[in-house]
């Protein structure tokens, strides 16, 4: 059986790194990846998936530190699905890419022109707005060094 994702596409979060207990890090983020309209319907837009992706290791590290929102990177790794249960009892379920490779497909400059554009559209001065709280949606980290046993 093949088990084998290549995407490119931008990240659509700043990556968030935790480590495990065993002090492996590990990256979550965000990629959305376009999809052309369809052939069959000329008049379609073109429609955008956004995918889970998870890193492991030294990977998970470049990519913290290195990548940002926005950021275009290709992507190799594989599907994967899991499932938990949160503190309240409630069953989550997750589909994701574990990336093995991430590459990063723009020079330092344009990734520093990027941030600057970015940093002029954003408004100056304090809000009133509350930092949004942030959602596990990725569930907990295992004891284990990887929980899907290829590492």
């Amino acid at each position: 059986m093949i088990n084998n994702v290549v995407l490119v596409g931008r990240l659509a979060n700043d990556p968030e790194m935790r480590y495990t207990s065993s002090g492996t890090a590990v990256t979550n983020f965000r990629l959305a990846v376009s999809r052309p309209p369809r052939r069959d319907a000329p008049d379609s837009e073109e429609q955008t998936d956004w995918l889970n992706i998870v890193t492991w290791g030294r990977v998970a590290e470049n990519c913290a530190q290195y990548l940002d929102k926005g950021a275009l990177v290709g992507i190799e790794g594989r599907v994967q699905s899991r499932s938990w249960q949160t503190q309240d009892g409630q069953n989550r379920y997750s589909v994701e890419i574990n990336a093995r490779n991430v590459q990063f497909l723009e020079s330092r400059q344009e990734a520093e022109r990027r941030r600057g554009a970015r940093q002029e559209r954003q408004p100056s001065g304090p809000t009133d707005e509350p930092p949004a709280e942030a959602d596990d949606e990725f569930g907990p980290i295992p004891e284990g060094e990887d929980i899907f046993g290829d590492q």
